[in-house]
């Protein structure tokens, strides 16, 4: 097998080129997938937020409504009724609300793309890359060519 000739300064540049922008596309590709699962349970935990407060305001009119009743029929059983439906409106209210939080604390940043880049950090300057552990993640992550 004759020997292999040496590849030119320009091939090396244009490899190094090349390597240095598919690396920047898979950290960029790794950043929006992040980002866009944590932005899903961001905007998940503000729509339940929503639905929270649109709840209370209900269970606000209903036990206003069961207090103006309750004083003008001084005991009738009518106001009970309205009592009952704000009860339930507020167990609503409490449950969505409860949902809404898990949905604001399982939101995360790039955990994924700090670790990368770091690791790119420290090959590109020939330091050691810190000891990093990702959190744990829940979607899951595709490489650049799968999407």
């Amino acid at each position: 097998m004759p020997p292999q000739p040496k590849p030119s300064l320009k091939a090396l540049l244009t490899k190094a080129a090349d390597d240095a922008k598919r690396l920047a596309n898979a950290q960029l590709a790794l950043a929006k997938t992040e980002i866009s699962a944590s932005g899903q349970r961001f905007g998940t935990g503000a729509g339940l937020g929503i639905a929270t407060l649109g709840i209370a305001i209900f269970a606000v009119l209903f036990l206003l409504v069961t207090l103006a009743l309750g004083i003008a029929a001084l005991g009738l059983p009518e106001w009970a009724g309205f009592l009952i439906v704000a009860v339930l409106l507020i167990i609503a209210g409490t449950i969505t609300a409860l949902v809404a939080r898990q949905q604001f604390e399982k939101a995360s940043g790039p955990n994924l793309t700090m670790i990368e880049f770091e690791k790119t950090k420290a090959a590109l300057s020939g330091a050691v890359a810190p000891e990093m552990t990702p959190d744990p993640v829940v979607m899951p992550v595709t490489s650049p060519q799968e999407s």
